[in-house]
């Protein structure tokens, strides 16, 4: 299926893993088929800093779509922890927890 909007709705602030910088990126998905069923989705994706460009993580040199982690760092998992209520907050509609002010 060909991807045919991507509008982008969240970026998160990067981190360093080991000499890369990373970020997580929220944006409007949608398919020819969603497309036709006027609906989109949001999807996540891992973009890495390329010499001041920023590139998608399918482009990572070392990407394997057949590794458990794409063959992409699995440091990965700190930056999606650190980004996990707004992903659940945008893409699955859930609450962000608030805290007390007594606390």
């Amino acid at each position: 299926m060909e991807t045919i909007s991507q509008q982008i709705r969240y970026t998160s602030q990067p981190i360093k893993i080991g000499k890369t910088l990373w970020r997580l990126v929220i944006k409007e998905c949608a398919t020819q088929r969603d497309l036709e069923e006027d609906r989109k989705r949001l999807c996540t994706e891992y973009q890495w800093n390329d010499e001041g460009q920023w590139q998608p993580g399918s482009k990572w040199p070392a990407y394997n779509i057949n590794d458990t982690y794409y063959g992409m760092p699995r440091r990965l998992s700190k930056l999606y922890e650190r980004e996990k209520e707004t992903v659940d907050f945008l893409i699955h509609e859930k609450s962000i927890a608030q805290l007390s002010l007594f606390e």
